[in-house]
């Protein structure tokens, strides 16, 4: 029997503290409202289901003798933060001469490639988390008991794991949602796009720090 209460004594607080998946959901559902950071919730969860299932066939195993490969993943997580940090810095100093209209529920649904974008983001953040990938090749195997079904007991902690981390992610989307019409453009949203260029360099150079 799988250790239930004991899993979500140790994920729930994982999930409800504030990291690099969080920033991102919120970043973009205050600048492009609501359904982009359900967007984004759903690329950082996918990033969490592919690492569910990596474990669920094996791969923390093989991980364990090749010690650099998270070596070279926390590069990637910090080299795509600081990319991402400095992005929003560079539109808080350079803003364009037109901002886009916000529209933070009614996104057109011909918008494929915004909403691919959101998507995008969120995986990439996500698989590109040292946290997440120990949390998942680590972390989670020591829940599964001796002589239980490796593959079935990873999915079933993998699928408990994600509801509550997409459900605290919609949370935060729709909270930036409701405070991004008013964030939308001018110099709220260039304030907006500082504070978030500074807090992701500052998630990168947090991540690079040795643990």
């Amino acid at each position: 029997m799988l250790p239930i209460w004991t899993f979500l004594a140790v994920t729930v607080p994982l999930v409800l503290t504030p990291g690099v998946s969080t920033a991102i959901v919120l970043r973009n559902s205050l600048v492009r409202g609501t359904r982009s950071g359900v967007q984004t919730a759903i690329g950082v969860n996918s990033g969490s289901l592919m690492y569910g299932l990596l474990t669920a066939f094996g791969l923390a195993l093989a991980l364990q003798r090749w010690p650099s490969i998270w070596t070279i993943l926390r590069a990637l997580g910090v080299g795509y933060l600081a990319w991402l940090g400095i992005r929003s810095l560079r539109s808080a100093l350079h803003p364009a001469a037109a901002p886009l209209r916000h529209q933070p529920a009614t996104l057109p649904s011909h918008d494929r490639g915004q909403a691919f974008q959101n998507v995008q983001e969120g995986f990439l953040a996500n698989t590109l988390n040292p946290a997440i990938a120990s949390f998942y090749l680590i972390v989670i195997p020591q829940f599964v008991p001796r002589g239980a079904p490796v593959l079935r007991s990873v999915l079933i902690l993998t699928a408990i794991h994600i509801t509550l981390a997409l459900t605290w992610h919609l949370v935060w989307a729709g909270a930036g949602g409701a405070m991004a019409r008013g964030l939308a453009h001018g110099k709220p949203r260039r304030i907006l796009d500082a504070l978030t260029g500074i807090a992701l360099l500052g998630l990168a150079f947090r991540m690079a720090l040795p643990q």
